[in-house]
């Protein structure tokens, strides 16, 4: 695998036209090293109408999908699947956590241990695993139109991979400011799962 040491790059919104903020977000550009990659929502392969995807792909790196409850055109981390390559991983919170590290998703994706945490603002999340650390810092919170993407340690493109197909995925939620600001939607929104 290509590991890439402390370097960084930078995603773009492929369709920053102000008609754009009708349909889902997408970004592209360039990794170092890797080539072109393409991040999109779209349906949910194999699932209701109340799922929604969230894809990465691209010429050097593995495809990747996340699905879960749909909030908005993007997935929840409830109910979720997600698949980076040959690998299918797993996810798990602490609802009740207070601090960022307590309420972090806990990823497990081929044997790997990572948490995926909101960084010292809402606009930055953190994917971290032992002796690496890949960081991602959105311009804006609801509509970014530049994904800013700088790694720590030896990042390899497992990592990196999984880093950008979270960013697709509604974690708003991992801070408590965050939790309370958007319970009552994520509630209305897996009432159709839990009927």
């Amino acid at each position: 695998m290509l590991t890439m040491g402390t370097s960084g790059f930078t995603l773009h919104h492929t369709n920053s036209d102000s008609a754009s903020k009708w349909l889902p977000p997408t970004w592209a550009g360039d990794i170092p090293g890797l080539g072109s990659v393409q991040l999109h929502y779209g349906p949910a392969t194999g699932r209701t109408g109340h799922f929604a995807q969230f894809s990465v792909s691209g010429n050097g790196i593995p495809s990747a999908e996340f699905t879960g409850i749909k909030f908005g055109h993007a997935p929840l981390p409830s109910r979720a699947k997600f698949q980076v390559g040959t690998y299918a991983g797993r996810l798990s919170r602490r609802r009740s956590g207070l601090t960022r590290d307590g309420r972090a998703l806990r990823v497990r994706l081929a044997d790997r241990e990572y948490r995926y945490r909101q960084g010292p603002s809402k606009l930055i999340h953190e994917l971290r695993r032992p002796g690496t650390t890949i960081r991602v810092t959105r311009d804006t919170w609801t509509r970014p139109l530049t994904l800013q993407v700088t790694t720590e340690g030896q990042a390899d493109v497992l990592d990196i991979c999984l880093a950008l197909l979270l960013q697709g995925v509604y974690t708003r939620h991992l801070s408590q400011g965050g939790r309370w600001f958007s319970m009552l939607g994520r509630f209305v929104n897996r009432m159709p799962d839990m009927a």
